[in-house]
């Protein structure tokens, strides 16, 4: 996976592209945190029959940040504006962690530009369903208290989550690298910290989504309980729930294979169904 880097809206974006004339366009969003690399256990698969586009979403992985895209809504506004900047026509979004209300913000407000939704362990319903160190950084007052943890140490305890994957030393390296900054992963968290602003009004929406969905969750999440998958699966109008059995957080690398099978049959035409 090669990486490269391109202005979009005034920040530097990272990105990674792979482009081979495929039916199919596939746009990756970065999890926190991590960064687009977390696509590596797939990336060459995924290659072999689609086009693909992994972004490391603005303040995220090594991606320029700015204050007013640290909520859901206002990223995915950024997510359709990139679409257009790469002419990404009518991707099909694959957005894990922070990537699924994003995604479906995506999905509600700009459904035109897309074909349909992978999601999987991000919080994205209301009231929240939140667990662990997102559910103590949601509950806390502010950010002060982060801020004087070592930012290394707030990155390896989450990746100690990781259990069935052994990360390789660059990646790791990427992920520290990619908040090393002052203030860097603080300013990312404040995304975390607009659910409780912005999934009330995503809850609104949705049951009027229409574009496709297709859910994939562990049932051991200890960060975004299953509980989020059961009630999107109740309530977003097209969509299919794929449950991966004693799977916790990070499945897109821990059960990557299960989850390159899910994802390809999806893309595959899985979607379609929806459409009829």
């Amino acid at each position: 996976m090669n990486t490269q880097v391109d202005q979009i809206d005034g920040l530097q974006i990272r990105y990674a592209s792979h482009q081979a004339g495929h039916a199919q366009n596939v746009l990756l969003l970065s999890p926190l945190p991590e960064s687009l690399f977390a696509f590596t256990p797939m990336w060459n698969a995924l290659a072999e029959q689609f086009n693909l586009l992994a972004i490391d979403l603005p303040g995220f992985g090594q991606s320029e940040g700015r204050a007013d895209l640290y909520s859901p809504k206002t990223m995915a506004a950024f997510v359709s504006q990139l679409i257009d900047h790469f002419a990404f026509r009518l991707p099909h979004i694959i957005g894990p962690d922070i990537g699924t209300p994003v995604a479906l913000f995506v999905a509600a407000n700009f459904p035109q530009q897309i074909t349909s939704l992978i999601i999987s362990g991000g919080a994205c319903v209301y009231p929240l369903q939140v667990a662990g160190f997102l559910k103590e950084l949601l509950d806390a007052p502010d950010l002060s208290g982060y801020k004087q943890l070592a930012v290394a140490d707030l990155i390896n305890a989450s990746l100690s989550e990781l259990k069935n994957y052994s990360l390789p030393t660059n990646i790791r390296a990427d992920y520290l690298a990619s908040y090393a900054g002052e203030n860097r992963i603080t300013d990312a968290f404040q995304l975390l910290r607009a659910y409780a602003t912005d999934l009330p009004e995503l809850d609104k929406q949705l049951d009027s989504i229409e574009v496709p969905i297709q859910i994939i969750w562990g049932t051991q999440d200890p960060v975004a309980p299953i509980d989020n998958a059961h009630i999107l699966y109740a309530r977003l109008p097209k969509n299919n729930l794929t449950i991966i059995e004693h799977g916790q957080h990070y499945i897109w690398e821990e059960n990557s294979a299960d989850y390159l099978a899910i994802a390809s049959r999806w893309l595959n035409g899985g979607y379609e169904t929806y459409f009829l």
